[in-house]
C-alpha cells in the first residue's frame, strides 16, 4: 500500500510539474512576443492618450503613470471631468455621472482591486518575483482559433484567466470576476490591434470590454510625469 501511495504521490507531483512548465513556457513565448523582459524592465513611466467608445459616444482620456508609484486617468465628457488616481497607499475618484462630483477617497476594498495597475512592466514579466502565481488550465477554442489558458493570481489576490493565441503567442482574451452592485459579474476583455511602439514593446491598441472599446492613439514610454499629479490635498 505504501508503494502504491508513493507512486500516486510521484505521479501527482509530475503532473503538477508538467502543468507549471506548460504555464512558464507559454508565458516565456508571450513575453518574447511583446518585446522581451529586458525592454519591459526599463519601463518606468507611461503616458497614454486615447478614447473610450461606447454606444456611439466618444470620451477622450489621458493616462499618466509612474511604475509602482501612481496612476492617474483624466477624461472629460459633456463638460464633466472624470478623474481616477491610484497610489500604493490611497486612491481617489471623481465622476459626476456616477454621483461623485468632487475628488473623493475610495474605499480600502476598491483600492486593493486597483493596486495591480501600478505595475507598468507587464504582469507576466518576472511574475514570481512580484509575488504572483500561475496555473495552467489547458486548451480552448473560439471562432476556430486555439488558445492556451493560464490563470494568474497576483499578490493582492486578483485572479484572471488569460487566453494565449497559440499562433501569435499574444493574449487575446482576459476573464475575471468583479463586484458590481454587490453581485459577482464575469468581466471579459478582448485585446485587439497589437502594435509595437517606438520603445520596442508591443501593446494592444484596442481593448473590447463587453461592448465598451478602449482605443489607444499614442503611447509615450518613459515620458516625464510629475509626481505631484498623484497628490490630493
Amino acid at each position: 500500500m505504501k508503494r502504491v501511495m508513493l507512486s500516486l504521490t510521484v505521479a501527482a507531483f509530475l503532473a503538477l510539474s508538467t502543468y507549471a512548465q506548460s504555464a512558464d513556457s507559454i508565458i516565456a513565448r508571450y513575453v518574447t512576443a511583446i518585446g522581451g523582459a529586458e525592454k519591459w524592465r526599463q519601463v518606468k513611466s507611461l503616458k497614454i492618450e486615447g478614447q473610450i467608445e461606447v454606444q456611439g459616444l466618444v470620451i477622450p482620456f489621458v493616462m499618466q503613470a509612474m511604475h509602482g508609484k501612481g496612476v492617474r486617468v483624466d477624461a472629460e465628457f459633456q463638460s464633466n471631468k472624470i478623474i481616477d488616481i491610484t497610489t500604493p497607499e490611497k486612491g481617489w475618484a471623481q465622476n459626476p455621472m456616477a454621483g461623485k462630483t468632487t475628488l473623493s477617497p475610495i474605499s480600502a476594498d476598491e483600492l486593493k482591486l486597483k493596486l495591480d495597475e501600478l505595475d507598468l512592466q507587464d504582469e507576466f514579466v518576472d511574475y514570481a518575483q512580484k509575488g504572483s502565481t500561475v496555473e495552467y488550465l489547458g486548451k480552448d477554442e473560439e471562432d476556430g482559433v486555439e488558445f492556451e489558458k493560464v490563470k494568474l493570481t497576483t499578490k493582492n489576490g486578483k485572479e484572471t484567466t488569460y487566453f494565449f493565441d497559440t499562433k501569435t503567442n499574444l493574449i487575446y482574451k482576459e476573464e475575471s470576476t468583479v463586484k458590481m452592485e454587490g453581485q459577482d459579474v464575469k468581466a471579459v476583455a478582448k485585446n485587439l490591434s497589437y502594435q509595437t511602439v517606438d520603445f520596442g514593446i508591443k501593446y494592444a491598441f484596442k481593448v473590447d470590454q463587453m461592448g465598451m472599446m478602449m482605443v489607444t492613439n499614442k503611447v509615450f514610454v518613459n515620458a516625464t510625469v510629475d509626481p505631484a499629479i498623484f497628490v490630493v490635498n
